[in-house]
């Protein structure tokens, strides 16, 4: 049988792929960069986020469909980038957070795009929780550039 996806069960998906990708991305740079401090943040960014990954799942669940996972080609071939950039940088945590900013940004490009499907009141608290999450993670790695 074969179910067209509501406007916003597409956009939560994107949204939880995104944010699982991001969370693979963060663990990965936490071993490439130099900086214990810096690495400590980004593991304490995936702590955070994670809480978030379950929530998306159960909020896409609830509106009838199942949960996307990320495409492991894609992940790797990233992780392979960026594994190439640290060894060729003197320093890459500048190059890690300055990524890890712009993944945040895109995150918060694919919540407002939620925001725009007319999600139910449950998922809108739960983009709001996540719009929080994001701005609050933003604000960490900006300052710590």
């Amino acid at each position: 049988m074969f179910r067209l996806l509501s406007d916003t069960e597409v956009a939560l998906n994107e949204l939880l792929v995104a944010c699982r990708e991001s969370v693979d991305h963060y663990q990965d740079a936490a071993e490439l960069v130099g900086q214990s401090d810096i690495a400590g943040r980004f593991l304490d960014i995936v702590r955070h986020r994670k809480l978030f990954l379950n929530r998306l799942a159960a909020a896409i669940r609830e509106l009838g469909d199942l949960p996307s996972a990320p495409d492991p080609d894609k992940e790797a071939g990233e992780m392979m980038l960026h594994h190439l950039g640290a060894a060729l940088s003197a320093d890459y945590t500048n190059e890690a957070l300055t990524q890890r900013i712009e993944t945040e940004e895109h995150i918060l490009t694919l919540i407002n795009a939620a925001y725009t499907t007319g999600p139910n009141q449950t998922c809108t608290r739960l983009l709001d929780d996540l719009s929080s999450h994001i701005e609050e993670t933003m604000n960490t790695l900006t300052t710590a550039v």
